[in-house]
């Protein structure tokens, strides 16, 4: 238990640190004991049951150029049971923490995930005729588990504050120390719903007198790019409208702060691109991806800026666009957009030419 509270508070204290997206997974866990006695016989009287289980995403860390979320992890495997007799139930509370890869698979709303909990037994409850016991000190169902899990989810929201996901888990918990005599291993099918928030992230640290001098308030910061766009998108249009086989002018697709994932109000500028690539085989898509110079090391926005220009690349396919009309190019860091609206330096910039 001692290393469990270690554990735990590692991880809040980190998370104030490294956070950039909290979040809370939570749903119902539909578990089943998979259990054997001292002579390997199984009883077959245990029957599934549901529980409940919950994840509180703390922040996010990269390995191998991933983003791996951990925080939280709280899980239940319940069980009932009956020999004709009388009836009798086992109510179990595990907490601990956990690892969580996850990957968007198609047009970013379909994926899948990863997870890997590491829980301690808090308790567990036996009623049997009701009477209630305690078998927290049992060896089979007391210490630390793993609980390895994949599922698939469907973003439901993706909003530049917060989303929604909802999805399936399947998962096998086991305990990898010496159970005794007997064994005891839980399978649950996890439903659940997943909210999450991207908190604000201060860019750079400067003094109040240098912030009123030269950083333009967050409204008109926003009306700014809000301008910049409206009229991009207008001359986009116009373009169309001529129906000539002149490429529009580029385009620019905007992302959040250390993300490569396309947001969904940048679908329909995509969507009109696709439509002219289609219509004009002859034309050559140049997708140039970067990223903003005041945060993150340079190997590092290198490498963001590469998977945002694949990203749209993957977007434009995924509409049926020739692969070869497509040609990606991460720039790297930049602040050539605007040394003060940094958002505007995180973006995809799509220029359409005739094939050579």
């Amino acid at each position: 238990m001692k290393h469990l509270t270690l554990t735990i508070v590692i991880l809040l204290i980190s998370s104030k640190s490294f956070t950039q997206e909290i979040s809370l997974e939570s749903g119902l866990n539909f578990s089943k004991y998979i259990y054997s006695n001292s002579a390997g016989k199984s009883n077959d009287n245990i029957k599934p049951d549901t529980g409940f289980y919950s994840r509180l995403g703390l922040g996010l860390f990269q390995l191998a150029n991933q983003k791996i979320e951990y925080g939280l992890s709280f899980q239940q495997f319940n069980a009932t049971g009956g020999d004709g007799y009388e009836n009798y139930n086992w109510n179990t509370n595990y907490l601990g923490g956990f690892v969580k890869y996850q990957k968007l698979l198609y047009k970013n709303i379909i994926g899948a995930k990863l997870s890997l909990d590491f829980l301690y037994l808090v308790s567990v409850k036996q009623k049997i005729g009701g009477k209630t016991f305690d078998l927290t000190n049992q060896k089979e169902m007391n210490g630390t588990w793993i609980n390895p899990s994949v599922g698939l989810f469907v973003n439901v929201v993706n909003s530049n504050s917060f989303g929604l996901d909802v999805g399936y888990n399947f998962s096998y918990a086991f305990k990898p120390s010496n159970q005794g005599t007997e064994t005891l291993s839980y399978m649950a099918n996890q439903v659940y719903f997943k909210l999450y928030l991207n908190p604000y992230k201060k860019e750079v640290a400067i003094s109040d007198y240098e912030r009123s001098k030269y950083i333009v308030p967050d409204s008109i910061s926003k009306n700014q790019l809000a301008l910049e766009q409206d009229i991009k998108n207008l001359k986009f249009e116009i373009n169309l409208l001529k129906q000539t086989p002149v490429s529009p002018p580029e385009h620019t697709v905007f992302f959040h702060l250390d993300s490569y994932i396309i947001d969904k109000d940048q679908y329909e500028k995509l969507e009109k691109i696709a439509r002219y690539l289609r219509n004009h085989p002859t034309s050559i898509s140049t997708l140039v991806g970067y990223a903003d110079d005041t945060t993150g090391q340079t190997e590092y926005n290198q490498t963001l800026s590469n998977k945002r220009a694949k990203s749209v690349q993957e977007f434009l396919i995924s509409l049926q666009v020739d692969p070869s009309q497509c040609i990606i190019k991460g720039a790297g860091e930049t602040s050539q957009f605007n040394q003060k609206i940094y958002d505007s330096n995180r973006r995809v910039i799509i220029i359409l030419t005739p094939k050579k």
